[in-house]
């Protein structure tokens, strides 16, 4: 059984996540490692409101992540997700090769240099006298 690396965004119910964050979580993950995923990195990214309603929800809380599993998985998750209550919509995406690593190193030089600019415009900010 060949695996291969996935990177995944996933939308769930905004309410529900706020009323029981622990159990929408295990719901999420439970969908992918039933069909043999492994998590390699799973983030909750934030809540933002829906551009359109998607099942009478007009918000969602976002998920990013990244996992491994065989590829012929990949259709059973994204079925498990749509009869799912707990999945509004999710987007998978192949991350072949060395990708995260480069994801990550990408994300960390972007990182550092949002810090750098903040304290650059806090240090260009003239006191008052």
């Amino acid at each position: 059984m060949a695996v291969s690396n996935y990177e995944t965004t996933i939308l769930v119910r905004a309410g529900a996540a706020r009323n029981d964050y622990e159990g929408t979580l295990a719901g999420v993950r439970q969908t992918y490692e039933s069909e043999g995923a492994t998590f390699l990195e799973f983030e909750k990214w934030e809540e933002r409101k829906l551009a359109y309603p998607i099942d009478k929800e007009t918000s969602a809380l976002y998920f990013r992540a990244y996992f491994t599993a065989d590829p012929l998985a990949i259709e059973k998750i994204e079925r498990r997700a749509l009869l799912g209550e707990v999945i509004l919509r999710q987007l998978i995406v192949a991350r072949p090769g060395k990708a995260l690593e480069q994801i990550k190193t990408q994300r960390a030089k972007a990182a550092a240099a949002a810090i750098a600019a903040a304290a650059a415009a806090e240090n260009s900010v003239p006191s008052e006298a």
